[in-house]
Parts: structure tokens; C-alpha cells; sequence
């Protein structure tokens, strides 16, 4: 069968990975996100996204991460990057910097627990326990959530706000732990990183994770991240992010949105119900445009949850929901739409699973993508996915 390029199709670009890649960034500590954008740096010939997708992209110059959509920055913070540090034993060596070019999201991870590397034996002057040992398993080692770029390198959060915006890690990109958090709720599978810009071969100090005055004493375990509105119930929360979604000009409406999230996906109904209605409620479409990611990825997390969840919200608020989810799904892929593992949202759940009280979100995810493929020149699957 021949298929017809459209101009959606066309936009679909494959990307290369870029340079030698190095060891992982050490835990460090939180500031929250600035909500004003910084001015979109363009990004460097022969780097290959999909216009008009969202992606991250790392400014290893001005030590910066921003969440783009297309050429527009969604928000931004100050980051750690690698500090360009060898370390050299007889039969090991790694070089401690931030690699450039492309890289895409492998996985993430809440609460992640720090499998410490050989190298940080090294550094302290302590015995190489066994590859499987406990004493390498360090909880709550890289903050509060970590999204894994593959090649021992991730962004993650940190304990040490007061050393974002230096080349202070071993190759990992620290964040505030309120900021990993939100990019964790941004980013899905395969969203591409993009990183540029800063030296390649420039001799650095030694990363920070050896300085006594920027770690705990050895031993002390790594704090767990919790949320500032952790004890905040569930109706003062959805009212509170209400009221941040029309007028905060801060970020605290990401604190508010994930936790409500984080509880949607345990069994608080009325959460997930409260954070999928506020679709679409913002008066700026950057913020929305950002909310829909949160949506995104309460739907990929929970997805029978969800899906039951827009089922349970009035109509038109279930159909703004849909689209929200929809259009986040598809912006954060950079692959084909057409491709058979292409993550169209109503391919995660069975519409026969919902039963008759939950069929009205998939009912809503349908045409939500059926309007998104209209709009782009893409061919309908309602008669593929009906049979």
C-alpha cells in the first residue's frame, strides 16, 4: 500500500546521538522554577526536532533547562552540569562533563534510589563494594525525581540549590527537586533532550561530591522530597490550584497540580476528577499548553483510572480534557503518527475494559484524536479501532 506524505508526516525527523557520554551527576538541592520565559536559544544546525513538538532543551553555556514548545519556552531553571573533571586509576578513567547533541527520555522515576558508581568509591577513598552490594544503593539519591537519558546520564533533583547554574556534577543535570518534579510530569518516553553549547575538552575542578562542605557526613542518609502541600486535603487543594490557574504568575500551580495528580493515580477519585476538569482553564495558553503535559501524564501513569475519570466530569469538560491529553501525547512524540507504536492515546486501554460507566472518556479520547488527525492531514482509524 502507498502512503500519502502529508505535511505532519513530512515534519517527523529522526535524531542522532551525539558525543561521548559520562558518569552520573552526584545529589544536590531545590529552588523552584522562575514562570517569566527566557529568550529561546536556537538550536544548533544539523540538531533535528520535530517543529512545532515539545522537547528540553539544556544550555550548557548559560547552565539553563528550558521546556520548549516549538520555539517558544514554556518555563525554565538554573541547572548543574558536568564540571569536566578526569579521574584516572590504573585500569578506569572518566571524564566528568555533560554531553552534547540528542538525547531522548528512557524512563523516569519518583524517589529514585542512587545505584552509586565505582567511581565514587574512588573518590572518598573507600573500598569498591561488589556490583550488587547494598552499601552502593543510596534512597532518595538523586532528589526527588529523575528522568534517565541512558549512558549513565539523567536530569534529576538535588539537595543543593545554592550550586545550580555551575558545572558542578559529574555529567548529570541537577535540578531543584520542586523543578525535576514538574519536568517529570512534563516529559514522556522518547521526548527528545536536546543539549548544546559549552566546551568540549576544558580541564575542570573536581565535582562537588568530594568536598565535605557540600555533602552530608558520610553515612547520613539522603532526605525524601516533600511536598510543600503534601498535607493540604484534597477540595483546599483543587480550590487552591482553581484560583492558581486563573491568576498565580508563579509556579506554585505545578506544586499543587502534581500533588493532586500523585494522589488521582492512588485512590483518591475526587483528585484525578478535580485535575482532569481544569483542562483548558487557564488564561494564558503557555500555562495550558504546560497543564495538558500534567494531564499527559496522569493518563500514561493511569490510564484506566483516567480514562474512567473523564467518564465522571461533565461533558464539556471531559472533551477539553481529552483534547488536552491528546494534543500533549502526540507533541511529546517525535516519531511518525502513523507508526503502529505511535502512543495515540485510546491504544492504552481496551474500550471493552471501561465498562458501560467509563466508555464515555474513551468515547471522548477518540474524537478528540479523530480531530487531531482532521487537523493535521492525517488519515481517520475510528473504522481500524471500531472492529
Amino acid at each position: 500500500m502507498t502512503r500519502i506524505a502529508t505535511p505532519y508526516t513530512r515534519a517527523f525527523c529522526a535524531a542522532a546521538l551525539l558525543g561521548a557520554l559520562a558518569g552520573c551527576a552526584m545529589p544536590g538541592a531545590g529552588t523552584a522554577a522562575p514562570e517569566p520565559a527566557a529568550p529561546a536559544a536556537e538550536i544548533n544546525p544539523g540538531t533535528t526536532v520535530r517543529p512545532g513538538g515539545k522537547y528540553v532543551l539544556i544550555d550548557l553555556d548559560l547552565n539553563q533547562l528550558r521546556f520548549m514548545d516549538g520555539e517558544r519556552v514554556l518555563w525554565w531553571a538554573h541547572v548543574g552540569t558536568g564540571t569536566g573533571f578526569r579521574l584516572t586509576t590504573d585500569d578506569q578513567n572518566w571524564h566528568f562533563s555533560t554531553p552534547d547533541g540528542i538525547m531522548h527520555v528512557q524512563f523516569k522515576e519518583r524517589d529514585p534510589v542512587w545505584v552509586m558508581p565505582d567511581w565514587y568509591f574512588i573518590e572518598n577513598k573507600l573500598p569498591i563494594p561488589p556490583a550488587d552490594s547494598p552499601r552502593r544503593k543510596q534512597p532518595y539519591g538523586l532528589g526527588a525525581a529523575a528522568v534517565y537519558l541512558g549512558n549513565e546520564i539523567a536530569i534529576h533533583g538535588t539537595d543543593k540549590p545554592e550550586l545550580l547554574g555551575q558545572r558542578v556534577s559529574h555529567g548529570c543535570i541537577r535540578l531543584a527537586n520542586a523543578d525535576a518534579l514538574r519536568l517529570f510530569h512534563n516529559v514522556q518516553v522518547g521526548t527528545p533532550v536536546v543539549i548544546q553549547g559549552g566546551p568540549k575538552e576544558v580541564a575542570r575542578e573536581q565535582p562537588d561530591s568530594v568536598a565535605s562542605f557540600t555533602r552530608p557526613r558520610r553515612g547520613a542518609p539522603a532526605r525524601k522530597y516533600v511536598s510543600p502541600v503534601a498535607s493540604v486535603p484534597t477540595p483546599r487543594l483543587l480550590a487552591r490550584l482553581t484560583q492558581q490557574m486563573k491568576a498565580d504568575t508563579s509556579t506554585r500551580w505545578a506544586d499543587s497540580a502534581g500533588e493532586l495528580l500523585e494522589r488521582g493515580l492512588g485512590d483518591d477519585a475526587e483528585a484525578l476528577r478535580g485535575l482532569l476538569s481544569l483542562a483548558g482553564s487557564a488564561p494564558g495558553e503557555i500555562r495550558n499548553e504546560e497543564y495538558a503535559t500534567f494531564l499527559a501524564d496522569a493518563f500514561s501513569r493511569g490510564s484506566l483510572r483516567a480514562a474512567v475519570s473523564l467518564a465522571r466530569i461533565d461533558k464539556e469538560a471531559r472533551d477539553r480534557a481529552a483534547d488536552a491529553i491528546v494534543r500533549a501525547t502526540m507533541s511529546l512524540y517525535h516519531g511518525s503518527p502513523e507508526d503502529a507504536t505511535a502512543p495515540w492515546p485510546t491504544r492504552r486501554v481496551p474500550k471493552w475494559r471501561l465498562g458501560p460507566s467509563g466508555q464515555a472518556g474513551w468515547t471522548a479520547l477518540q474524537e478528540a484524536e479523530e480531530a487531531f488527525r482532521a487537523r493535521h492531514g492525517l488519515r481517520s482509524l475510528v473504522a481500524k479501532t471500531e472492529r
